[in-house]
């Protein structure tokens, strides 16, 4: 059955009563009744010290919430107890979002102790959607944050329209940190991608095998409603779950790289550290994560930067001979034209206006033009002429 036939499906479907003896033994987990009605659950728990590849997961309980809230760009992430997050992640009948797709499948993870708890709230047939929604409603409620991997654009609408289709109260969604945005922040300087499986691979070290494509799944899903082979729901039960982990050993991974300057680090993600801690005023760290990527060895353009960044920093902090040293070394790594004109204009302005040494500024304003103009360079020369003959 296609999608399109599966959605068409999904709108004219009625709810019947829920055949508890045919899902038992068929699916991971089993039935249970609520006072909302039946679901079907998969309840598990980790072993503390699990790993996720080389990332033990439980670091998440560990987490500065101070530098998870500057990563996130977010300040209510600051006061969250992060031993109360919730990790969240959905299954769906299409990737497409919208009143017609319908999220089949539901997985919610929280600690324990040390232990990683993880449920999964199945739909073994359309129409029956308000029992699960209440559970996952109910421990939204008991939640300090949610966390989610695109969950801002895609997860959280979609269970809102879910809970307002279903005549379920939505619940007052606690501070959301969404991964993605986190890690395109981060690491797309680096990654080509920074879909949740390259960065398992990438920065957790973990090889999912005999995964499920995402793009699969809501065929599958149908083929399961048309009495097709149960065992494929399994295996999406099962990459629900390892997302799921994931984000709780990313989230992990990356705030603790946040939290202090790892030298073994790509120069990149140094960079992109820097950039953060600039946006969010925390001077100290922008300039060690930007000394850090200047000196790492890295690519042209990101050693450049760096020393930008850094100059930027001694700049706010009134800090002048650190300013210039930062911005000279720039000009002596930047080997590529357009960099180096950027470097110029960048010591012209410094050499004019900080210093007020225009035979200096004047030198370096004759390199400007590829970075501001003809007409531009012309007349900062001129003005720098001027004041020079006017000293005479």
């Amino acid at each position: 059955m296609s999608i399109k036939r599966g959605l068409a499906r999904l709108a004219q479907t009625t709810p019947r009563q829920l055949d508890v003896a045919s899902i038992r033994g068929a699916l991971p987990g089993q039935a249970k009744e609520t006072e909302h009605g039946a679901l079907h659950l998969i309840d598990e728990y980790l072993e503390p010290r699990h790993h996720h590849g080389k990332a033990p997961i439980d670091r998440a309980l560990e987490v500065c919430t101070k530098r998870l809230a500057q990563l996130a760009l977010d300040p209510a992430l600051e006061e969250v107890d992060f031993t109360r997050a919730l990790f969240l992640d959905t299954e769906t009948t299409g990737l497409a979002g919208g009143t017609g797709t319908v999220p089949f499948l539901i997985g919610i993870g929280w600690f324990e102790d040390q232990s990683m708890r993880i449920q999964q709230l199945f739909l073994p047939e359309l129409g029956r959607e308000a029992p699960m929604l209440h559970w996952v409603r109910e421990r939204i409620q008991q939640s300090s944050c949610v966390v989610t991997f695109n969950g801002k654009t895609f997860d959280w609408p979609l269970l809102r329209n879910r809970f307002v289709l279903n005549r379920v109260p939505a619940p007052a969604l606690p501070p959301h940190l969404d991964l993605l945005h986190c890690a395109r922040r981060i690491l797309k300087a680096r990654l080509r991608s920074v879909r949740l499986v390259e960065l398992e691979r990438k920065v957790l070290g973990m090889h999912r095998e005999d995964d499920i494509s995402g793009a699969l799944i809501p065929q599958l899903y149908f083929d399961y409603l048309d009495g097709g082979d149960v065992s494929p729901m399994a295996k999406v039960i099962e990459h629900n779950a390892n997302d799921l982990i994931a984000l709780a050993a990313l989230v992990a991974e990356l705030v603790g790289h946040f939290d202090e300057v790892h030298g073994s680090d790509d120069p990149r993600d140094h960079l992109a550290y820097a950039r953060v801690a600039e946006r969010t005023g925390d001077r100290s760290r922008a300039r060690s994560f930007a000394s850090a990527a200047a000196s790492g060895g890295g690519e042209t353009a990101c050693t450049v930067e760096a020393c930008l960044l850094n100059a930027r920093m001694a700049r706010r902090g009134g800090e002048i001979d650190e300013e210039e040293r930062a911005l000279l070394a720039a000009l002596g790594a930047a080997d590529l034209d357009e960099l180096r004109a950027a470097v110029c204009l960048a010591l012209a302005k410094f050499y004019e206006h900080r210093r007020k040494d225009p035979e200096q500024a004047l030198r370096h304003a004759a390199g400007t033009r590829l970075a501001e103009g003809d007409e531009a360079a012309a007349r900062r020369v001129q003005r720098l002429e001027r004041r020079i003959a006017r000293r005479s």
